[in-house]
C-alpha cells in the first residue's frame, strides 16, 4: 500500500513549490521523490468562424525560442478552471468567447509534477483588447484548423497542450471512423 512517510517543501516559488517526499511504494519498497507541486492550469482552443483556430506565438524563456501554442495560464488560488480559461483568453488574445466546452483534463508530466491542465474549446468569439502580463510576449496567429493539424504532424507545433487540444478537436469533428 502506498504511504507518505515524510513530506517537506524544499523550494517555495511564485508559481510552484518543490516537495520532497519519503514514501512507501505499493510494492513495499521505500523511495524518495521530488515533486513539482503546481496549482494547475487551463488551456483554450479558440475557434473563429467554425474553421479557423486562434493560436498565439509566444516567446518561452525556458527554451529560449518562440512556439505556436494555445492560450493558457495558471490557476490562481481558489479559481475554478473555466474562470481561469476565460481570464487567460482575454489577457493573451483580447478575445471573449460566448460558448465554452470542456474538452479534457490531462496530467502534463506525472513523472515529476502533479499539474492538471484543463482544456477548453472557446467558440462564438468577440474581439477585444489584449491585456497580457508584463512578462508575456505574445502575438495572435489565425489559421485554418487543417493547417494547424498539419503543423502538428510536421513538427512545427511541438507544445503538448496544443497538440492534445488540436487532436481532440480534430477527432471530435471527424466521422469517428476509428471507433
Amino acid at each position: 500500500m502506498f504511504k507518505i512517510l515524510k513530506s517537506e517543501i524544499v523550494y517555495r516559488g511564485k508559481k510552484f513549490n518543490v516537495v520532497r517526499e519519503n514514501i512507501i511504494l505499493p510494492n513495499g519498497r521505500k523511495a524518495v521523490r521530488e515533486i513539482v507541486d503546481f496549482p494547475g492550469a487551463s488551456a483554450i482552443l479558440p475557434i473563429i468562424d467554425g474553421d479557423k483556430v486562434l493560436l498565439i506565438k509566444q516567446f518561452r524563456t525556458t527554451i529560449h525560442d518562440w512556439i505556436l501554442e494555445v492560450p493558457a495560464g495558471t490557476l490562481k488560488p481558489g479559481e475554478d478552471p473555466l474562470s481561469c480559461a476565460k481570464r487567460e483568453l482575454k489577457e493573451e488574445t483580447g478575445y471573449v468567447a460566448h460558448k465554452w466546452t470542456k474538452l479534457a483534463s490531462i496530467l502534463t508530466s506525472p513523472g515529476y509534477s502533479n499539474e492538471i491542465l484543463h482544456i477548453f474549446l472557446a467558440e462564438n468569439l468577440e474581439r477585444g483588447e489584449k491585456e497580457p502580463e508584463e512578462t508575456e510576449v505574445v502575438e495572435n496567429i489565425v489559421m485554418p484548423i487543417d493547417e494547424a493539424l498539419k503543423k502538428v504532424f510536421t513538427g512545427e507545433i511541438i507544445d503538448g497542450k496544443t497538440i492534445v487540444a488540436l487532436l481532440i478537436y480534430g477527432f471530435e469533428k471527424s466521422d469517428r471512423a476509428l471507433l
